[in-house]
């Protein structure tokens, strides 16, 4: 296979030219996802991640509260005091096991080269030479530091995938990775399974 655009012959398992770095589609790993759809990725991504915060604190009040039912006007303080301690310790140790599954659950997803928001719109993250899964390091260095790269000088990063030529944002640049839409299966393919 050759480049589209400097004419060196390439390797067409690989989705960039190793020449001059340019996109070649590649049709079993998907299209290059627009900017659109990766917004309202990332959209998704900060309201599922506030609504499931939403519900940790809320368990964690509610057993905050809870331990706050025992105080009552005519026990005596010590009795006051432990009944507030267990509300507190409950409401800590729900808030903690609420927040470490919904890590664990998150990581679930980056192992696989998504976020909730990409799962549900059918993007992935690849990586950049050959379009598979980018691993679980590289999707963390994407997520944590170059999403916070992409996010300094008033979020000048993410707008860079508008004008990029294949869309990178700069934490798709530091991490090597592109986000694709994954491949709708023919209908022939879909009955014959």
């Amino acid at each position: 296979m050759f480049c589209g655009s400097c004419g060196n012959q390439t390797n067409a398992a690989f989705l960039f030219c190793h020449v001059c770095d340019t996109y070649s589609p590649n049709g079993n790993a998907g299209t290059k996802a627009n900017v659109g759809l990766r917004l309202f990725a990332h959209i998704l991504d900060g309201v599922f991640g506030l609504l499931i915060f939403g519900v940790i604190s809320a368990v964690s009040c509610a057993m905050i509260g809870v331990g706050g039912i025992g105080v009552s006007p005519r026990a005596n303080d010590a009795q006051n005091m432990a009944a507030a301690g267990m509300g507190a310790t409950l409401g800590f140790g729900t808030f903690l096991l609420a927040f470490v599954s919904y890590i664990v659950f998150v990581l679930f997803f980056l192992a696989k080269g998504k976020t909730p928001g990409k799962a549900m719109l059918g993007l992935r993250v690849a990586d950049k030479r050959n379009g598979g899964i980018p691993g679980i390091g590289r999707m963390l260095l994407r997520e944590i530091i170059g999403k916070f790269v992409s996010g300094l000088a008033i979020g000048l990063g993410y707008v860079w995938a508008i004008f990029d030529p294949d869309a990178q944002a700069w934490h798709d640049k530091i991490a090597g990775t592109v986000v694709l839409k994954s491949r709708v299966p023919s209908a022939q393919k879909v009955l014959a399974s």
